[in-house]
């Protein structure tokens, strides 16, 4: 196996578990109902903020894996994940569908509001919302993930 070979396989390895830290979020976060209470509604959010986190670990490994420029500033989340859904020629294709862009973008700022709205109270409904979100953009996305990971072991 030569060096190249060896890093893509660690690649897609590292991409599958970046998907499947995803899912489990995905189904933490169905296994409970946000208005039993507060220990309910915090598994929800931090199950989202995970999901969200998974992801975008996933996207970044994807664009150091292709070399590209590490991103800075305060934008760089948003730009991440706006450019993620965007092919990119000779590199790679989009790694989500642009009909799930709205729901990626409602769980990063659902996981900026969680990380920085230390006394806020969580809103039941505000996190089914958002449930809704990561379940439409997880079926959305797989097929994606899916057929990436198999073009670059295809492609070894």
């Amino acid at each position: 196996m030569s060096p190249i070979e060896a890093r893509t396989l660690l690649l897609v390895s590292e991409i599958e578990r970046d998907w499947q830290g995803v899912a489990q979020a995905l189904n933490r976060a169905r296994s409970v109902d946000p208005k039993a209470g507060e220990a309910p509604a915090a598994l929800v959010a931090l199950s989202l903020d995970h999901a969200y986190q998974a992801f975008e670990t996933m996207l970044v490994r994807v664009e150091r894996a292709l070399g590209l420029a590490e991103r800075t500033g305060s934008a760089w989340h948003a730009a991440l994940l706006f450019e993620a859904g965007v092919p990119l020629a000779g590199l790679r294709p989009a790694l989500y569908p642009q009909a799930v862009r709205d729901d990626w973008d409602a769980l990063m700022r659902f996981r900026h509001f969680l990380r920085h709205a230390y006394l806020v109270e969580l809103d039941a409904e505000r996190l089914r919302t958002n449930v809704d979100h990561l379940a439409r953009a997880v079926a959305g996305t797989e097929p994606l993930v899916r057929a990436l990971t198999q073009a670059l072991v295809t492609r070894e």
